[in-house]
Formats: structure tokens, sequence, C-alpha cells
């Protein structure tokens, strides 16, 4: 490690700012993606140079625009040599997808990782993707507890930081928005490639339908109450969709959105809800969740797992759960791994409250944006990343590396941070 960061640190030189290359799958439309374009975000707002590395995946939507270089300053747009590669991927897409490691060059003298996992228990089989790292973040202290019951380096939890402006554009467009008092719109949202046993729609459906049952009449107990499930990567997983649709078609009031969506196109299924709900097993942030309290839109969801880093009391609608032994394995959620089971009673009871009570909805709201722009403001989340770097200079032998570069080496804006 020490060697091969002499070699690049003579490389490097009269840089003043500190540039980082940011490796991931930065225009994929994906809960990967969207985690990639977040750590962006929050290292521009501490004031690094971001050089964006693209990881398109052939089995993922990858057009989503980004900037080839997020800076601070009149720098130019050219590449730059970095003082750190950031990979923000997880070991298992790695080391698993063809061709994948082959396209990343890493030449920065310094390594973090950043992962995303939602069991309480450490994946199978990631312990090699710890080689080369002086660091690992991941973004929540739940996944920082699961990550570091096996992890030789530090384990820091950086939250997603939202894209506050999409969604002070989505709450302007909601308060603008004259809404039925008679109407009552749940929405929720999720990626087939998270699994279904992970993001549980039956449950969300069970839970609608217990909150609002269809009478001998043939009405609800509301007069127009609707269900959104908006279903992403449904070409990829025909079988599982398919099965969602059948089930949805036995009630005309839960619609199933399989088409591929625009930002704007799901900016409207956002602005068009009056509630998000997510009755998840496990969850490693939750970005949606966070997208919509930040956009002033009420949330229930499973009071369990990385959500509760953003989420307090009395923010949203947090549902009882028990865990519970997954019965059988999806992906890398492995069975008689604990997760959590959603109380849908309870989460029929919020639904019925919300769309009741329109103050109450109103309030849990404001409550909500409250408390996302308390714990994942900008600046908050720029100081973890300040002192996380800081933090790469006191692995011995680095002070004495430092002491002999220029007095304007871009490495030496870390001695700031220490």
């Amino acid at each position: 490690m020490i060697a091969r960061c002499i070699v690049f640190l003579i490389l490097l030189d009269h840089m003043p700012r500190l540039c980082v290359n940011l490796w991931g799958h930065l225009t994929g439309s994906f809960g990967l993606g969207e985690g990639a374009r977040a750590t962006a975000r929050a290292l521009a707002a501490a004031g690094v140079r971001v050089q964006c590395r693209d990881l398109p995946l052939a089995t993922h939507a990858n057009d989503t625009e980004i900037e080839r270089t997020i800076s601070v300053g009149d720098e130019p747009s050219d590449f730059q040599p970095a003082a750190i590669d950031l990979i923000h991927t997880n070991p298992n897409i790695l080391f698993q997808t063809n061709g994948l490691r082959n396209t990343i060059e890493l030449t920065a003298p310094l390594r973090i990782g950043y992962w995303a996992w939602e069991l309480e228990a450490f994946p199978h089989g990631w312990e090699p993707g710890f080689v080369g790292l002086d660091q690992l973040w991941c973004p929540s202290s739940f996944t920082a507890t699961s990550l570091g019951l096996r992890s030789p380096v530090p384990v820091t939890p950086l939250p997603h930081l939202p894209d506050w402006s999409r969604a002070n554009r989505i709450r302007a467009r909601r308060n603008q928005a004259k809404r039925p008092c008679s109407s009552f719109t749940c929405l929720f949202a999720f990626d087939l490639w998270s699994t279904v046993g992970r993001k549980n729609p039956y449950g969300v459906i069970e839970a609608f339908q217990r909150a609002f049952p269809v009478k001998t009449t043939g009405h609800s107990s509301l007069s127009d109450a609707r269900l959104l499930l908006k279903v992403a990567s449904a070409k990829c997983f025909p079988e599982a969709t398919e099965e969602l649709r059948r089930c949805c078609a036995v009630d005309q009031r839960v619609s199933l959105i399989t088409e591929s969506l625009s930002i704007e196109g799901v900016d409207d299924l956002y602005a068009a809800a009056d509630v998000l709900i997510s009755l998840h097993r496990a969850e490693g942030f939750g970005l949606g969740l966070a997208e919509a309290m930040a956009a002033e839109i009420p949330v229930i969801a499973t009071g369990y797992s990385g959500n509760l880093d953003f989420m307090p009391l009395g923010s949203a609608e947090l549902i009882a759960f028990k865990l519970v032994p997954i019965s059988h394995a999806e992906g890398d959620y492995r069975a008689g791994r604990l997760w959590a089971d959603p109380d849908l009673d309870a989460a029929a009871a919020a639904l019925r409250r919300l769309a009741s009570d329109r103050a109450y909805r109103q309030g849990l709201a404001l409550a909500g944006r409250k408390a996302v722009q308390e714990r994942l403001a900008a600046q908050r989340l720029a100081g973890i990343v300040s002192q996380r770097l800081g933090c790469l200079l006191l692995r011995a032998g680095r002070a004495e590396l430092l002491a002999a570069l220029p007095r304007h080496h871009q490495l030496r804006q870390l001695e700031q941070l220490a």
C-alpha cells in the first residue's frame, strides 16, 4: 500500500483541490445508481472535485444524465490525476458481472468502497471486496453494523444526500395543486431486482385492501381510494410481473405501472400521491422514502432497518414488526437470515387515519420534511465526508509521505481535514 502511495504521490503535483474518482453506476436508473449520484452530491458539497466514472450494467437501464465532472469553482472539466478512488458498487456485482472489473482502472493512492446492504448478518462471500480498501462507507448505521462484523477497515455511515432541488419542485407542484377531499392515492414504487420478498408488494396490497374493504355494493369504504404500484425492471422478471398483474387485476382500484418512466414521469406519480407506503422487510437506507419526505409527502414505513436514521418517531407512520427467518433465498438474501414481518393491520389503520384526517396528514408531511432537512442536510453530510477523508492520513507511514510533498499538492488538502 505504501509503495503504491509513493509512486502516485510523485505523479501528482501542485493541484489545489482534492480530487476523487467516483466509480459507480452513475447513469443507472436504479437503487445503486441513485446512491452513487447521492454520494457525488455529498462529495461536491464538501468541496471535493468529483470525476464521475460510469459503470453501466447491461441488466439495467442506464439512461440518467450526469455531468462528467462535478466540481466546485471554475476548474476545467478534463480528468485529472486523483488522490482517491471511491468505488460505489457492491462486491457481488463487481466480481460476478462479466468484464466489469476490467473497466475499472484504479490509479489513485487511496481507496474507499461504498457498499449497500439490507440484512443484520454480513453478506455471504463479500470478504474479497475488502482487498485494497482504506475505508468502507455505507448508507446507514444499520448497514454499518452489519458490514462491521467482518470489515478489517473502518466502516462509516454516509447517508444518501437527496436531490433537494428536485424534491422542492415536487413539493411546489403539490402545494399548487387542488386535491379532491374525497380522493386518496397511495403510492408504492420498487425495483424487481431488489426482490419481491424484501420489498413486499403483496403486503402493501393486502394492507390497502384491509384499510378500504370493498363492500357488497361494489364500493369501498372511501369513495375514491386507489393504490399505484410502480414496478421497475418488469421486462427482466416476466413471471414475477405477471403474478403481480394477476393479483392487481382482482381489484380495479389497484393499478400496476410497469413501463419505464422518465424522471418527469416519476415526479408526476409523487406529485399525485397522498401517501407513500413501504412495508419493506429490510432497507439499507430507503432513498425513495427520504425523497418523499423531502418533497413533503407523508410516509408509512416499516419501523426497521436503515430508514430509521432519517425517520424518527413522529416524522412518519412507523409500522410495528416482528423479526422472522427468510423462508426461501432470493438473490443474496439467504434462507434462515432474519428480516422484518410488518403488521398489516397496523399499516391498514395508518392508511385509514391518513385518509380520514387531512390535518393529521398535512402535519405528518411537514414533520417528515423537517426530519430529513435536519438529518440529510448537505452541510451535515459534507461534514461527515470531510472528517472521514481527513482520517485517511492516520494510517501508519502516511505522515512521512506527505511531509515530502510540495506545499500545494492536492493530498495536503487532507491535512486540513485530519
